[in-house]
């Protein structure tokens, strides 16, 4: 008897080990509910799902927005999604660009993240993509003197880690996030201007 209740703990042992490395006591993915998501983000049900597709795995998600719905320079929206330990996880904005040149707005809306991998793609005033995030230059406002240029709305969704995903289908979510904020922003921000985004 002594022998037979060994070999069961070995082997009860065994298959808790085997359960616990295959993920059964992993910690779990916490959910994201459409009410969590932040206001200002459009169809919250459809980023809800779109966000638990890709996110990395937390066991919590918080979500922190900004909205300034003022006309010109002084428009504003925030979403910032958060993971374990006040982490942020993504994080998606739109600001005027004013008179900044492309080449130096790139640092500033994209928290350091370089642009390789990004590539350019059809939407707004100009556009690129990748799989950590997007970036998209929304028409708004018309130029306030002759020969200037259009002043628009610089839109960006950018990941601060890798998604849980595929990079094609990371760009594929990134790219749906970040064309229904800039149509969110180009109407919160009363734009006067068609913001020539793809359809969604």
């Amino acid at each position: 008897m002594l022998v037979w209740g060994g070999v069961l703990a070995v082997i009860a042992g065994a298959g808790f080990g085997i359960a616990a490395w295959q993920g059964v006591f992993a910690e779990e993915r916490g959910d994201i509910a459409a009410s969590d998501v932040c206001s200002n983000v459009p169809d919250r049900a459809k980023t809800a799902e779109a966000l638990r597709s890709v996110l990395p795995k937390e066991s919590t998600y918080s979500f922190e927005e900004t909205l300034l719905p003022r006309k010109n320079d002084h428009f504003t929206s925030l979403c910032t999604v958060y993971g374990n330990d006040d982490k942020a996880l993504l994080r998606l904005r739109a600001l005027p660009r004013g008179g900044v040149p492309w080449d130096e707005w790139w640092s500033h809306a994209l928290f350091g993240l370089k642009r390789d991998g990004l590539e350019p793609y059809q939407a707004g005033e100009r556009a690129w993509a990748g799989s950590r995030a997007v970036v998209i230059g929304v028409p708004c406002w018309p130029a306030e003197a002759p020969g200037e240029a259009v002043r628009d709305l610089a839109v960006s969704v950018r990941a601060s880690e890798p998604l849980d995903t595929g990079s094609g289908n990371a760009r594929r979510v990134l790219l749906t996030l970040a064309t229904d904020f800039a149509r969110q922003a180009h109407k919160d921000a009363r734009c006067d201007l068609p913001a020539r985004l793809p359809e969604g």
